[in-house]
């Protein structure tokens, strides 16, 4: 199915025809995709495939740079359609270094963090070191994401890193996108790829791990359970019906008084269509930072 759906993809980028690119969005969740899925599976693999026929000169830049304006618009279109976890009380910057001007990346990674909860600034193409440090100082982010898609960017990530280094507060660095090689960035944190970003940041700052207690948890699950049931336009009978439960005890869970089975996070899951983990809040520590 993956392989089908970046084939036709590619196939309506390479056409510039919008229309028909979202039809694919719409066979994507049909077959239950996350956004992560669509995101890493299809939008990229079919934007690496674009890529190489620009680089093999079968198509121009012009080309390419269509192909990418759709799918970052496609990218919007996954956010609104994707219920968001409840802030989890960090905050990220993300921003292509000086002269990279390829954005689809750090716009794919600042989607996914805000439908886990996080606050996005989200600068986009070329962002001077000086300002960004500036911009930093600001607005006091957790963690700074730096993109290059060629390695000939290396100085200007380089000079980004070093105007960083003397933040009063200290953020988590990650280092992505195809130009960035690990080898050249000894102590840095790389990704390799979205999802392997996502639970880097995670680690180093200890998201997940770090609760206040079960019943600062069951909130979450429960605020979590309340978002996603009414992005699908459902009222908690409606849930309990499908979920095979009482009505009253969806209440319960929702205003977090209820202490939930494995099996039960399971069949609410699938009665939202979405994995254990969407229930599960990422982090109960924004309310201490």
């Amino acid at each position: 199915m993956t392989n089908h759906l970046v084939d036709k993809l590619t196939d309506a980028l390479l056409a510039g025809d919008a229309p028909e690119s979202e039809l694919v969005l719409q066979e994507a969740y049909l077959n239950k995709f996350s956004a992560m899925d669509i995101y890493e599976s299809v939008f990229v693999e079919a934007m690496n495939k674009i890529g190489s026929l620009w680089h093999d000169g079968v198509i121009t830049i012009a080309h390419e740079h269509r192909a990418s304006e759709i799918v970052m618009g496609l990218t919007d279109k996954v956010s609104d359609n994707t219920p968001h976890l409840s802030i989890n009380g960090f905050s990220a910057l993300v921003a292509c270094v000086e002269e990279e001007n390829h954005v689809l990346g750090a716009k794919l990674f600042s989607s996914i963090l805000e439908i886990n909860g996080w606050v996005v600034h989200y600068l986009g193409s070329s962002m001077p070191a000086g300002d960004l440090k500036r911009f930093s100082e600001e607005t006091s982010p957790d963690a700074i994401i730096l993109t290059a898609t060629s390695a000939d960017r290396a100085a200007r990530v380089h000079e980004a890193i070093a105007a960083l280094s003397d933040l009063d507060k200290d953020p988590v660095i990650l280092l992505g996108g195809s130009g960035i090689c690990e080898d050249d960035y000894s102590g840095q944190l790389v990704a390799q790829d979205l999802s392997s970003g996502l639970s880097l940041l995670e680690k180093n700052l200890n998201i997940g791990t770090d609760f206040d207690g079960l019943d600062q948890v069951l909130i979450g699950i429960g605020n979590n359970i309340q978002n996603l049931r009414k992005a699908r336009g459902m009222n908690q009978g409606q849930l309990a019906d499908i979920a095979g439960v009482d009505r009253a005890y969806i209440s319960l869970v929702e205003n977090g008084k209820q202490n939930l089975t494995l099996g039960a996070l399971v069949k609410l899951s699938e009665s939202l269509s979405v994995s254990v983990s969407a229930l599960v809040p990422a982090s109960t520590r924004g309310t201490q930072k």
